[in-house]
């Protein structure tokens, strides 16, 4: 079996392939293949996945176009694409003119949203790509999202938990960063706010780093994509 093939809209990577990102095999099952349409480059530099929610805050999106700019052209950003936060930093990330890794819960042909279809180029143009981990073809399913959300938690080095309810998405990508020793960073948040309960819960279980602005947030970073003996990767500060 070949490591890479080229297929009509990206690429097919196997495990064998040194495209494939080391990260993955820390899962109990990783993917058996994963289809990129762009490029692939996880091995190289410090990861920052962003999760949270759908319905998102004027003040958490605040937040997001206040810090993240400072923090993204040394790392590579990871999110699932769903609208809210996970849309918002890849958005960032392309006025930035950074990379950023749209891990999709469909396959590529049939996106999830369907309007990155017409956001593709956005992304690939600044060296981002799009993953799946289903051939072309896939219908999607409801249990696609949590599988989207272990390869999210795997791949990164620190998730960073802006926003969300306890019982969500990012819920679970906290837990499987979690039971894989990622780091957790999220935002604290005012206690009656629903759309931040999950955050006040990290925190005062001692399972999430504060983060107060991009300072705090490439710290937390830096000491962390060093202490991943995984994966070769660049200085923040390269």
């Amino acid at each position: 079996m070949e490591k890479v093939i080229e297929s009509a809209l990206g690429q097919v990577i196997y495990p064998l392939s040194p495209e494939y990102p080391l990260a993955l095999h820390d899962l109990i099952s990783p993917p058996n293949l994963l289809m990129v349409d762009g490029q692939l480059d996880f091995n190289s530099r410090p990861i920052l996945g962003i999760v949270g929610t759908r319905d998102s805050s004027l003040m958490a999106e605040a937040w997001m176009r206040q810090h993240l700019p400072a923090v993204m052209p040394h790392v590579l950003t990871v999110s699932g694409g769903a609208r809210g936060i996970d849309e918002l930093a890849h958005r960032i990330a392309v006025f930035e003119k950074q990379a950023t890794a749209v891990i999709l819960p469909s396959s590529l042909d049939k996106p999830y949203p369907a309007h990155w279809k017409q956001r593709r180029n956005g992304v690939l143009q600044y060296g981002g790509c799009f993953i799946s981990e289903y051939p072309q073809g896939t219908d999607i399913r409801r249990w696609h999202f949590e599988k989207r959300n272990r390869l999210i938690a795997a791949l990164s080095d620190v998730i960073l938990v802006v926003e969300a309810r306890r019982r969500s998405g990012s819920a679970i990508t906290a837990r499987h960063a979690g039971q894989m020793g990622r780091a957790i960073a999220t935002l604290p948040w005012f206690p009656s706010d629903p759309r931040g309960e999950l955050c006040n819960d990290l925190l005062s279980s001692g399972a999430a780093v504060m983060v107060r602005d991009a300072a705090d947030l490439m710290a937390l970073l830096s000491r962390e994509s060093q202490s991943r003996s995984t994966r070769m990767l660049r200085p923040l500060n390269a």
